[in-house]
């Protein structure tokens, strides 16, 4: 896993709390629901791992609920804990988005157009950095 998956990996906590808040639902669905937000792929026991974990510190709850089309199954919904959570997420990541937003506006007037118009050079001169391939 690369740096980068790492780090999108860690935003699902808030994507799911935000998710949640939308409508309650069980892990299947909160799985394929991830894909508006980049996670087409997202691995289901990793979802489930995230869901314990949140449903241990309180950020939500669930129960189990009849299915009319096979076994029941455990819905997830939002705690006050968890919304308040989601609210603190909100502000983090807002501040992180500035931060962001800062950063590419700058690399964008030293260096050009993103990387989708142009192959990418790096500032300092150094070869750039091997990526995953």
């Amino acid at each position: 896993m690369t740096t980068h998956d790492t780090e999108r990996r860690a935003l699902m906590n808030p994507v799911i709390l935000l998710l949640l808040t939308e409508r309650p639902g069980h892990g299947y669905e909160l799985t394929q629901r991830l894909g508006a937000f980049g996670w087409a792929e997202a691995e289901s026991a990793h979802v489930y791992r995230l869901l314990r974990g949140m449903e241990k510190c309180g950020q939500i709850s669930s129960r189990w609920r009849a299915s009319a089309s096979g076994p029941a199954r455990r819905e997830y919904e939002i705690t006050p804990a968890g919304s308040m959570s989601l609210s603190l997420w909100f502000v983090r990541l807002g501040e992180l988005h500035s931060t962001l937003h800062l950063f590419l506006e700058r690399y964008t007037q030293l260096n050009g157009p993103g990387p989708a118009d142009r192959e990418v050079r790096p500032l300092s001169g150094h070869p750039p950095a091997a990526g995953p391939a």
